[in-house]
């Protein structure tokens, strides 16, 4: 589901709704409805975020990824972090 990639993705970037419209310009309220299913993520909120992290678009939309492109996941850019510091 969208929204939980949404939120998957706000929660590894260590944010806070409030500061993701801070960033965005969307409502802390509208993210919110959006991880929790109230309310579908639309053009306007893939959009924003992919302007943010367009290194997650693929993922965000689609739920997989193109590492070859550019394109990865929270899961994969987390598994780079540990190789680049040698911790698991």
């Amino acid at each position: 589901m969208l929204g939980e990639r949404i939120e998957k993705l706000r929660k590894f970037k260590k944010l806070s709704r409030r500061k993701l419209e801070e960033l965005t310009g969307i409502t802390d309220y509208t993210w919110q409805s959006v991880e929790i299913g109230r309310q579908k993520a639309n053009e306007d909120h893939i959009e924003a975020l992919a302007k943010l992290w367009p290194e997650y678009k693929y993922w965000l939309v689609f739920g997989e990824t193109m590492a070859e492109s550019g394109q990865i996941s929270p899961e994969l850019e987390e598994i780079r972090r540990n190789l680049k510091t040698g911790t698991q």
